[in-house]
């Protein structure tokens, strides 16, 4: 196995061959830290991977940023003792300080086969089994909040399993306060609703059964608490979306921002860097080598084959002088597909995985606008039930499957705006969501249900009143 031995001129964002070996600097004289492949890169922030170090396996944290590295540093390290002064289990530290050419480094134990929490929580297949996972997962938060620790970015990853333990991980997440008091009522509320949020709406009915775990190692009003709960879970679910939402319109992660020729371009970081580049370059010419889905004046789309793997392209096209005028200085609806389909994702509703949007722009005018997403071979609901209609046998498995999406919708408060038969797909007997363009959230719940309605009757409009499906659908959709 050879190592390639990183010099003070080469930036460590820039690390592209593994294994690497990077110098710490350390008194003794195994200064060598070997990173073996990346975990996890958050760009011009931090870099985390596994290695060697001093003759045992060890995660390696490098941070990034230009100015705030250190502080990031020290913030991450506070946050992880203040876990070990708790007796909070935590991986140990082995080495807090820099590399030879200065980049802030933490080395720290890595376990053996761990599991994050949402790993463990998708494994679950019953009721019974994730109430074990959630009770002790709450006991871990009951621990934090005891110990007056805040985790402010409190999710599922930021939990480890192994060996029959629990792990609290990611220090420099944690708000730690002076007076190393308990948390007081306010802050562990909103801590324990920004935990729930993480959750599908459909395990909500899960809380009540668990919460108690929590109160037990809390001195909480335990009424107060359950009362006020559930409609915090609804606000930090929606928070969560919408910071998600906007963050899916910028570079991170996740997602690449480039703008360029008049031309701006967002899409997911782990996309194929070819096929990008191709859609950046001419999208036009790519759809005119696809076969053709639609041509209508107001969308194009058009199916794509790249390297064996199938893609839709939507365009947005321009009708008229008119048209264009009315919508040059609005959000183009391939921005607001790419946005709802991000709010899909995070809220666990199916949809086609958003690849890319790309905008043609003329200053801050807006002209075409495309939309890249993969492709579904699934049949339409219209088709799909008119031939279970047919053959006069309704799958329930399916049409149960409608009922858990529009009450996830409900919870979630987002309203679809066109509820056709056409605009779903049956893909494994699940629906997936289609068409995005007039999807959209409302800041009030009343607002958000008068127009819940209206996706209900409308979908309730794609089968023949008083038939069969008509009336099963009409009996079991929320209301």
């Amino acid at each position: 196995m050879s190592f390639k031995i990183i010099p003070k001129s080469i930036m460590i964002s820039d690390i592209t061959t593994w294994p690497t070996t990077l110098q710490v600097k350390h008194s003794s004289n195994d200064n060598s830290l070997i990173c073996t492949h990346p975990l996890r890169k958050l760009p011009g922030k931090r870099l985390v991977c596994n290695g060697f170090w001093q003759g045992q396996r060890v995660v390696v944290k490098l941070f990034l940023h230009r100015t705030r590295s250190q502080q990031h540093l020290d913030r991450e390290k506070i946050g992880l003792l203040a876990l070990h002064k708790a007796r909070i289990k935590s991986p140990e530290i082995l080495f807090s300080g820099a590399l030879t050419d200065e980049t802030p480094v933490l080395i720290s134990e890595e376990l053996t086969a761990p599991k994050t929490a949402l790993d463990v929580w998708n494994d679950q297949q019953t009721d019974h089994d994730r109430k074990i996972v959630l009770r002790e997962l709450l006991r871990e938060i009951a621990g934090h909040h005891n110990a007056g620790l805040y985790q402010k970015d409190l999710h599922l990853g930021n939990f480890l399993y192994c060996q029959e333990h629990w792990y609290s991980i990611d220090g420099d997440t944690f708000a730690i306060g002076t007076s190393s008091q308990p948390l007081s009522y306010r802050p562990s509320l909103a801590n324990l609703a920004l935990f729930f949020a993480q959750l599908e709406p459909q395990f909500d009915q899960l809380v009540p059964a668990v919460i108690d775990d929590y109160l037990e190692l809390r001195k909480l009003d335990s009424q107060r608490l359950k009362r006020d709960l559930e409609s915090h879970i609804f606000l930090a679910r929606k928070k969560r979306r919408l910071a998600y939402v906007k963050k899916s319109f910028r570079t991170c992660s996740e997602f690449v921002r480039s703008k360029n020729n008049g031309q701006v371009m967002v899409a997911r970081r782990d996309a194929d860097p070819e096929l990008i580049q191709l859609l950046a370059s001419d999208p036009d010419a790519m759809m005119a080598g696809g076969k053709m889905l639609k041509h209508g004046n107001s969308s194009t789309v058009v199916q794509i084959t790249h390297k064996q793997r199938k893609w839709v392209v939507k365009r947005y096209n321009i009708k008229n002088f008119l048209h264009g005028l009315k919508r040059c200085l609005r959000p183009t609806r391939a921005a607001i597909s790419w946005g709802n389909a991000q709010r899909l994702r995070i809220s666990a509703i199916a949809t086609p995985l958003a690849l890319a949007m790309i905008e043609k722009r003329f200053g801050p005018i807006r002209l075409s606008a495309y939309y890249i997403c993969e492709y579904n071979a699934g049949q339409d609901a219209a088709k799909y039930f008119c031939a279970m209609e047919s053959a006069k046998k309704l799958n329930n498995t399916v049409a149960e499957n409608f009922v858990t999406l529009f009450d996830t919708l409900k919870h979630s408060g987002i309203y679809h705006g066109d509820c056709k038969a056409t605009n779903f797909l049956i893909s494994n007997s699940q629906p997936l969501v289609i068409d995005l363009d007039a999807m959209r959230e409302f800041r009030s719940q009343q607002q958000y249900l008068r127009h819940y309605q209206i996706d209900r009757a409308r979908f309730l409009r794609n089968w023949k009143p008083n038939s069969e499906l008509w009336r099963w659908f009409d009996s079991y959709l929320p209301r």
